[in-house]
């Protein structure tokens, strides 16, 4: 007989709020894309300048999907970096893709400031992300595009709950 037994932490009761708010921001990229196919004057600068603060949101609700695991599971954030690092650094690059995520989160929430955050700049330059230029070459776009080619958040979400059972299975083991 196979053993059902459960633990009780791998309940993931954070992922159903991660999912509604993702569906929200996709219902805005969606928003943004009809209104580019029905007016010639929006062009693809004027989607990527409204567009940014709504995938920057994304990667703010991902981040704090992933810090509220760390506490959950760890039942602290003191080691948080480590947990960070439980996964392959992403092909071609020295960070995560969890590690991304964050720095990206953190680009978005201090972007206006003089300087970025010495760990936010330095996950940036780690996936040689500029800090600086062009709504195009936007560290949100350029990193969207590291994650996932198609810029799906739900498939960067999935990639987010691979590690949290990853975390799970480290923390109880």
């Amino acid at each position: 007989m196979k053993n059902t037994k459960t633990h009780y932490l791998e309940n993931d009761y954070r992922i159903e709020s991660l999912v509604q708010i993702l569906n929200g921001l996709e219902n805005s990229i969606a928003t943004l894309k009809d209104r580019m196919a029905t007016y010639s004057w929006y062009d693809g600068i004027f989607f990527l300048e409204d567009a940014e603060p709504i995938y920057g949101l994304a990667f703010i609700a991902m981040q704090n999907y992933i810090y509220g695991s760390i506490k959950d599971l760890a039942e602290t954030t003191s080691d948080k970096a480590t947990y960070l690092k439980i996964e392959s650094n992403h092909k071609g690059y020295t960070k995560t893709k969890i590690e991304l995520i964050i720095g990206l989160a953190n680009y978005i929430k201090h972007r206006d400031e003089e300087n970025l955050h010495k760990p936010t700049k330095e996950i940036l330059e780690s996936f040689n992300l500029k800090q600086r230029g062009e709504i195009s070459s936007s560290p949100i776009f350029e990193g969207l595009t590291i994650l996932n080619e198609q810029w799906n958040l739900k498939d960067i979400m999935e990639d987010i709950s691979q590690w949290r059972t990853k975390l799970l299975f480290r923390v109880i083991a």
